[in-house]
């Protein structure tokens, strides 16, 4: 019997490939759309939004001002980073909780992606695009929000205000001043960051509840403030060592 040219292999069920749920949805997702989602992972805390809130209401009724403006500086890219999009999402709220329109709210990180400056934009902030450009003495009661910045940076601001009236008209969410001094030499910090090491014993401090679901994101950061007459009258307090 003559054997057929063409023999067929036994039929083999193939099954469909599974979908990666939500992978298209990540890869698609703009940084407008990873704010909101986070903002809603945020805000889901009730309590934890409450007592950052809180704490701001007290500085400031403690120091009698009313910030106009934010300066934030270090966040990160919000783009890329989860820790940037939550402190973000809590800056927003902070502005609407002291009434600050996001108009004044002015940002500087080099890290900052164009995408992120287009977020920025869409959110109705102002991205400032050179270190030149940012001006660290303020003008009017303002809040610095530097979340995990490093030292020399709130050095450059506190030696930026050096000055009862500048001091006095600002509120930081930043990085617990006195840790450094627990951590730290303090030999070398009067030497190289001079104006921290003087304020850090009579800033006074309300650190942020902990927030297990964005721990890195919050962790250390204090509000922060300095009143009137906490800062000395002696001479040798405000006069720095040159740069």
């Amino acid at each position: 019997m003559q054997t057929d040219k063409f023999a067929y292999e036994p039929f083999v069920r193939v099954n469909p490939r599974k979908k990666r749920r939500g992978k298209t949805n990540r890869e698609t997702s703009s940084p407008l759309d990873l704010l909101r989602r986070t903002k809603e992972d945020l805000y889901t805390d009730v309590t934890w939004i409450s007592d950052c809130e809180e704490r701001l209401r007290f500085a400031l009724c403690d120091m009698c001002i009313k910030p106009r403006k934010v300066l934030c500086l270090g966040l990160g890219s919000p783009s890329g980073s989860r820790d940037a999009r939550a402190q973000l999402a809590l800056l927003s709220r902070l502005c609407s909780f002291a009434d600050i329109d996001l108009m004044n709210v002015c940002l500087y990180d080099p890290v900052f992606t164009s995408a992120d400056e287009d977020l920025f934009r869409v959110l109705g902030m102002q991205c400032i695009d050179d270190k030149k450009d940012v001006q660290h003495s303020l003008d009017c009661p303002t809040m610095l929000y530097m979340p995990h910045c490093d030292l020399a940076l709130y050095e450059t601001v506190l030696r930026a205000n050096w000055s009862r009236e500048c001091l006095c008209s600002m509120v930081l969410v930043a990085n617990n001043f006195y840790d450094y001094l627990e951590h730290n030499a303090i030999s070398k910090l009067e030497v190289e960051y001079p104006c921290l090491t003087r304020i850090a014993p009579i800033v006074e401090s309300r650190p942020l509840p902990v927030l297990e679901s964005f721990s890195t994101a919050f962790n250390n950061l204090s509000v922060q403030y300095v009143k009137r007459s906490a800062l000395s009258s002696d001479d040798t307090f405000w006069e720095l060592p040159s740069e």
